[in-house]
């Protein structure tokens, strides 16, 4: 199974001298299984990118499968520049949970309401399917199974845990780690306490994707936004007893050297821990394979 980050900001898309080293496009990743099925997780600006390369990989047309972590607009506001919808060669199967009255259909085309897009969704040539997911189910597509469980951020956001055989790999974005006190430095027993079902869920996994959004010194003035910093991440981490660690969706704020040391401060976390794992700042471009 190989994977792939093509956008790995979140909040907004920050293009710019200050982003050259990690990329400033919002959340993709893409899943290739290793008979070639193609799995894409959100549809932030990354996924621009993706499409055009997919383009050029299968010329003669892909079945694609796209799962929404949730529906906030840096994880779906790429969506319609993924020019594999405007070929009559693909088959996208969109997936994504059913929240506040708007079906997975309705995500899509009310970005495409006259007065926020130019074309319609009469445009796409492709053969487009929507599906609705939910928490604590199993999908199962040819060789790829994904397991769900909702997380600590708005309603019915949804990580995946997504299994190739035996091996496997967790995507936490979007992630606020509860402990207690927030506004001090997390404490490795609280974390384990207050995150009880998710370190289950990702428990022994190759590989975790996890929410970094803040450094620990800034997370106090954004307690309850719904998203983490990176020390409660490799505590984590540690926790769920994980092989690698990968940083992600980083604060818009935060230039290169802001993450250099997010993935620092996480080393030197995991060193006091003695924790026998691999931490890494995820960036755009970066192919790993497990």
């Amino acid at each position: 199974m190989k994977i792939q980050f093509w956008g790995t900001r979140g909040s907004i898309p920050v293009p710019g001298k200050n982003t050259l080293k990690f990329g400033g496009n919002t959340p993709c990743v893409q899943v290739l299984s290793k008979n070639k099925e193609l799995l894409i997780l959100d549809g932030g600006t990354g996924i621009r990118e993706l499409g055009d390369k997919i383009l050029i990989d299968f010329p003669d047309g892909v079945e694609i499968n796209i799962l929404i972590s949730h529906t906030h607009w840096d994880h779906i506001h790429g969506l319609l520049f993924f020019r594999p919808f405007y070929f009559d060669k693909y088959k996208i199967n969109l997936f994504s949970n059913e929240n506040n009255g708007m079906s997975v259909e309705n995500i899509l085309t009310a970005q495409m309401h006259p007065n926020f897009f130019p074309v319609s969704i009469d445009n796409f040539k492709a053969e487009v399917n929507y599906f609705p997911i939910a928490e604590k189910q199993n999908y199962f597509f040819e060789e790829l199974q994904i397991k769900t469980i909702n997380v600590h951020h708005s309603h019915g956001t949804l990580s995946f845990r997504v299994c190739e055989g035996d091996k496997n790999f967790v995507y936490m974005t979007d992630n606020e780690l509860y402990y207690r006190p927030p506004e001090e430095y997390p404490a490795l027993e609280s974390i384990a306490k207050n995150n009880n079902d998710l370190i289950d869920f990702a428990t022994g996994t190759d590989l975790l994707i996890h929410d970094s959004t803040f450094n620990v010194k800034d997370y106090p003035k954004r307690i309850g936004w719904g998203h983490s910093n990176n020390i409660s991440a490799a505590m984590f981490a540690y926790l769920a007893k994980v092989k690698s660690l990968y940083l992600f969706h980083y604060d818009p704020i935060y230039k290169d050297e802001d993450i250099d040391a997010l993935e620092k401060e996480c080393l030197g976390k995991l060193r006091d821990l003695n924790a026998d794992l691999f931490c890494k700042a995820s960036y755009e471009g970066l192919a790993l394979e497990i």
